[in-house]
């Protein structure tokens, strides 16, 4: 018998040490047993297994007979997942409070231009969920219509606070299920976006203060899909909403205001 090496992964994931998590699921396959036969099966040095034990015994997961020699068990699989959870909630919750005390404290002012990077659709989906929770007033969105219609949710949400939200595409026909979240506004002249190598972004736009812009890329890894560049660093900002406000008459018109 050896140790289940997918039971080894997940333990390790949920905290334990390479060692812990060797010990331990041997020790569980085992039902109870001494130091020679967990190092057999465990495929750790023996000169650990002792001060892994005593580790393992201080999470409250494995018991220790007395008489010599010892024999050692572990705790039964709900017990020691769920103690082993308690740590983790309890360790995760001391992390968000010191985090949360560092966010809060005074930061010195950058001297250069924040634009920070996001790889991967799934962190550019989190970030807009943030960016929209703060926003108030206004939405503009652009790009190519599937990924429009990708952050469907984000614009969903911003129409349930009452923003004004406004899409813009070459192609508004086919993004025009999301009349309901705001204004589809028509193209100035036409494009078709179908040719080889056309680009395939997002640009959105909060407040006039946040601005978001994603496209697709590939790599030779191809790890990723998506990468974005996001700032609300006033100056990058101010000249982002020259450009867009120069799109549209009800851009020229708010010029004033940016």
């Amino acid at each position: 018998m050896k140790t289940h090496q997918k039971v080894v992964d997940r333990l390790i994931a949920l905290g334990l040490t390479t060692y812990e998590a060797k010990v331990f699921s041997a020790l569980t396959g085992l039902g109870e047993a001494g130091v020679g036969e967990i190092h057999a099966i465990a495929e750790v040095p023996r000169s650990a297994i002792y001060g892994t034990l005593e580790k393992l015994e201080g999470r409250g997961i494995v018991e220790t007979s007395t008489g010599r020699p010892k024999k050692f068990r572990a705790m039964s699989p709900k017990v020691a997942i769920s103690k082993i959870e308690s740590e983790l909630l309890g360790a995760a919750k001391d992390a968000r409070d010191g985090l949360e005390e560092l966010a809060s404290a005074p930061h010195r002012e950058a001297s250069e231009a924040r634009i920070w990077v996001i790889r991967g659709r799934m962190r550019i989906l989190e970030r807009l969920r943030e960016i929209a929770d703060s926003a108030r007033s206004e939405l503009l969105v652009a790009g190519t219509p599937e990924h429009i219609l990708a952050f469907s949710e984000i614009w969903k949400k911003a129409r349930s606070k009452r923003m004004k939200v406004m899409f813009a595409t070459p192609e508004p026909g086919r993004i025009s299920a999301l009349s309901k979240y705001g204004e589809i506004a028509s193209p100035s002249h036409s494009l078709k976006l179908h040719e080889a190598g056309s680009p395939k972004v997002l640009f959105v736009r909060f407040d006039r203060k946040t601005i978001l812009f994603a496209s697709e890329y590939e790599d030779e890894t191809r790890i990723e899909d998506m990468m974005a560049f996001w700032t609300d660093d006033p100056s990058v900002v101010r000249f982002m909403n020259y450009l867009t406000d120069s799109l549209t008459p009800q851009g020229r018109a708010a010029r004033g205001g940016a």
